[in-house]
């Protein structure tokens, strides 16, 4: 069994060292089941390997995304404090990645979106907040800016999504939403078109977060 994760590890390095710019996120989504602490090693194995025959470029970039995943780990580990709670955020994290794909390809479509958050409404909550911010943020790392500005176009059409959801916690939905914006705002150009349609959105959102609290409701 051990072996096989092993081979697993290394057909992943493959896969990524062969990918295409950008690709990266969609493949580690791909491969959540793999992103243990056995795969950072064996990254690193192959990291050495790869310097050793003049290949820096392929070992700089296996380096660089142990580290990044690395430091997720800890920062969870930490956060979460045991297994449950590790596995707790995979699921989390795999559901905002699998909402971010389903905007791609429905071309956002709300009849797609809110069906998806309707199965998963009870993954709605301040975790779910935090989770976002820290998974965008490994998304958008050493990214070129074509990439960064397709992902946080897709957080802001999943953040409408969410504040627009009429099921689960309203409260809940919009703190979602908010930290999606912000997570956009912080990526877009100042005082270009788009920034400006993601401050009305925060706007919004902010207005009605007032609007909840001030009417008492839960």
């Amino acid at each position: 069994m051990e072996e096989n994760r092993a081979q697993a590890y290394l057909q992943l390095i493959h896969i990524l060292l062969n990918s295409p710019n950008g690709a990266e996120p969609q493949i580690l989504q791909d491969h959540l089941e793999l992103l243990d602490r056995g795969f950072l090693q064996t990254c690193e194995l192959v990291a050495s390997t790869l310097a050793q025959q003049g290949g820096e470029n392929g070992a700089k970039f296996l380096r660089n995304l142990a580290s990044q995943l690395g430091e997720f780990m800890d920062a969870n580990d930490n956060a979460d404090g045991g297994n449950s709670e590790g596995e707790n955020f995979q699921e989390y994290a795999k559901f905002f990645l699998e909402l971010l794909q389903a905007e791609q390809d429905s071309n956002s479509d709300t009849a797609v979106i809110h069906p998806m958050l309707a199965e998963r409404e009870h993954l709605l909550n301040p975790r779910f907040a935090e989770i976002v911010q820290q998974v965008a943020q490994k998304l958008i790392a050493d990214e070129n800016s074509e990439t960064i500005s397709s992902i946080v176009g897709l957080i802001e059409n999943l953040s409408i999504h969410i504040s627009d959801f009429p099921g689960g916690n309203r409260a809940n939905n919009i703190e979602i939403a908010i930290t999606g914006y912000q997570i956009v705002l912080s990526n877009r150009e100042p005082g270009s078109e788009m920034f400006a349609q993601t401050q009305n959105n925060l706007a919004a959102a902010s207005s009605k977060r007032v609007k909840h609290i001030s009417d008492g409701q839960e």
